[in-house]
């Protein structure tokens, strides 16, 4: 029996052991029921040591790098709760962020924290990178009808039942865009917190920025046209 105030974090490593001891620390502190879901991604480093000492997580391991998207879409299988986050290792997304995701669910189905959405408070972010967040974010709202700010982004929150019957097939960080596609055209609402955010101190980022926006062109085009549209769905 799950209990009712169970939320489920699903957060994908990769070679993350010179992150995790804090990560695990500031996500273990935060005054929630929280069942951690780690997917180790065939890391290499120590990365699945540390996660195996992580009292009362899920760990799952990956023999080989399946990719982002395939480490989602376990975690997501694995759940159980009816709230559930991704968010990643690396504290670029800081966890105390997930009570007020949490708490935004009490009103919608799914919830994006956002580098962008207060610019005032914005933490400067490589061009590249920005650009193609922006550039992607905009096309898709223009597309699937949302007021995104940060489609890229590595942290967000949803209710299980946004989520049923999903189907996700993309194991790359495609996976972002299929996703946030998928949810749009079943008429869900994706909603926006600030966060702050904060450039990883340790380790490298997994994408390659460029090539990944290229990709997210060919496939905003390719969902707009092969999801069916869903008649809008209202809370239950």
């Amino acid at each position: 029996m799950v209990p009712d105030n169970q939320i489920d974090v699903i957060v994908p490593v990769y070679n993350e052991e010179e992150g995790l001891p804090e990560f695990i620390t500031r996500l273990s502190s935060l005054p929630l029921q929280i069942h951690p879901i780690f997917i180790d991604n065939a890391s290499t480093d120590n990365s699945l040591l540390i996660l195996n000492k992580v009292e009362g997580a899920t760990v799952i391991r990956h023999s080989t790098n399946e990719g982002y998207g395939a480490s989602l879409r376990d975690g997501i299988q694995s759940s159980t709760a009816d709230r559930i986050v991704i968010i990643d290792a690396d504290c670029e997304y800081p966890p105390e962020a997930i009570p007020e995701l949490i708490k935004k669910l009490d009103n919608e189905d799914v919830v994006f924290a956002s580098r962008f959405l207060l610019p005032e408070k914005q933490t400067p972010i490589p061009f590249v990178k920005a650009f193609g967040n922006k550039l992607i974010s905009g096309l898709f709202n223009l597309l699937f009808k949302q007021q995104t700010t940060d489609l890229y982004t590595g942290s967000k929150a949803f209710r299980r039942s946004a989520v049923i019957d999903l189907t996700l097939e993309r194991n790359g960080f495609e996976h972002v865009l299929e996703f946030a596609a998928r949810l749009a055209k079943r008429g869900i609402t994706i909603t926006e917190i600030h966060v702050a955010f904060r450039p990883r101190r340790t380790g490298s980022s997994k994408m390659m920025h460029l090539s990944e926006t290229i990709k997210y062109l060919y496939y905003l085009t390719y969902y707009y046209l092969t999801i069916p549209q869903k008649s809008s769905r209202s809370r239950a």
